[in-house]
């Protein structure tokens, strides 16, 4: 590994292309890699853990922010979480080399749309040690080639974990350019002009971070600038139930992305839900904003959102009442990131409505907003949540990250013929 880098790092990105068209994993083989990095994590599982600790504790002293450093952090139950979503991409059909169609255009000349690997990703990312490691599951499953470039505080975790992996890769011949990690940030700008080498850079992290990568780089980028997620309540019997949503929207990982950052109450139900949803989220210390809607009806002084676009990322949470459904929806498209918008209420029409209107990768009705994740959608790990509208969308997970060709094969068919009338196409399935 040491070798590797200390390439120079035109002629490693080169190496890394080459490799990447010449490298052509089984599924047997890719299966049995993943199988061993599961079996290395159990054995190395408290290093790991006391690796990840001194990386915390460096964060920590030099004062980085609440989110970040519970991104960071790496503790035994993330670790079976990412040992979960690895255990799942083995069992998961191999993504590449699918047929999506066979079509007959013509006697003896055939259309077959095949699946493929992107190619060679680019990756960068602050914190996240287990997304670390789902990214560099789902580039061997996938037959991707991955440079990852982490933030100075998981460098030393991402190293350990790299180190385990090449070895792996190495006794299974498998070409360590495969898996390339990064560890100077003055190679990010590098990266992001080798557009002649590098076919998709996926960035994970803070809204400055995957902004800087857009307007940097003219390498397709995919994924998300800020997860502004929405929770609205409208017509609802069950109370008790819609609390437990929102809650667990907010604070069963507050850092997430995925974590709900607005509450939208519908206002004919306001007198009597929001003196108990502000209870419940008092009663978890979650500091709330409101309007000055909600601050006359309750007769308190809440303080003003400094944004209804701001990604709160911790314990805070905006509360605004609304006049209806169609306001909602309009608020959630104006302030929203596109990521993930939930609506609770017993309508079935409303929520019908909701979800074909608000214009986001993940619509939900009745359930929290936590669930926007790879592994519980069932893919087995995800490199991040893309809020493109253009394929892939949400989770992208192993089909994400394919792509596809078209092959023809034919009998020395020539278009002529079928300009001139002397052969018609059968476009047969």
């Amino acid at each position: 590994m040491d070798q590797l880098l200390n390439e120079d790092l035109t002629s490693l990105i080169e190496k890394v292309s080459f490799l990447s068209r010449k490298t052509d994993l089984s599924s047997d083989i890719k299966n049995l890699i993943l199988a061993e990095i599961v079996q290395e994590i159990h054995k190395r599982k408290q290093e790991i853990i006391r690796i990840s600790a001194e990386d915390y504790a460096l964060a920590k002293a030099e004062k980085l922010e609440d989110a970040l450093l519970s991104r960071l952090k790496f503790d035994a139950d993330k670790i079976q979480n990412s040992i979960s979503g690895l255990e799942k991409l083995i069992e998961l059909d191999d993504p590449v080399g699918q047929i999506e169609f066979v079509r007959e255009l013509d006697d003896h000349l055939i259309l077959t749309k095949k699946s493929y690997p992107v190619g060679v990703i680019g990756v960068i990312f602050e914190a996240r040690p287990d997304a670390f490691l789902q990214m560099i599951g789902i580039a061997i499953k996938t037959n991707n080639f991955m440079i990852l470039k982490p933030g100075k505080e998981a460098q030393r975790t991402c190293s350990y974990l790299m180190a385990m992996v090449h070895n792996i890769l190495l006794k299974n011949n498998v070409p360590l350019e495969m898996l390339t990690l990064l560890h100077s940030r003055s190679q990010i700008d590098f990266l992001l002009k080798q557009d002649q080498y590098i076919d998709l850079i996926i960035p994970r992290g803070s809204k400055q971070l995957v902004e800087y990568i857009k307007q940097n780089t003219n390498i397709p980028v995919l994924g998300h600038a800020d997860g502004v997620c929405h929770i609205y309540v409208g017509q609802i019997t069950n109370v008790q139930q819609a609390l437990n949503v929102i809650i667990d929207s907010k604070i069963q990982y507050a850092a997430a992305c995925n974590a709900v950052e607005t509450i939208l109450v519908n206002q004919d139900i306001a007198a009597q839900f929001l003196p108990v949803l502000i209870s419940a989220l008092e009663q978890h210390d979650i500091e709330i904003y409101a309007d000055e809607k909600i601050s006359e009806l309750l007769t308190r002084n809440f303080s003003y959102p400094e944004s209804w676009s701001f990604e709160y990322s911790n314990h805070c949470i905006s509360l605004k009442m609304v006049h209806d459904l169609r306001e909602a929806i309009d608020h959630i498209n104006t302030y929203g990131s596109h990521h993930t918008d939930a609506i609770i209420t017993d309508n079935p029409q409303h929520a019908s409505t909701f979800m074909q209107q608000v214009d986001s990768a993940n619509v939900y009705h009745n359930c929290s907003t936590r669930f926007a994740d790879g592994y519980r959608y069932g893919f087995g790990a995800e490199v991040g949540i893309s809020t493109n509208k253009i394929l892939p969308r949400g989770p992208v997970a192993i089909e994400g990250l394919t792509t596809y060709k078209y092959h023809i094969v034919g009998n020395l068919h020539i278009v002529g013929d079928y300009a001139k009338g002397v052969r018609r196409f059968k476009h047969s399935l």
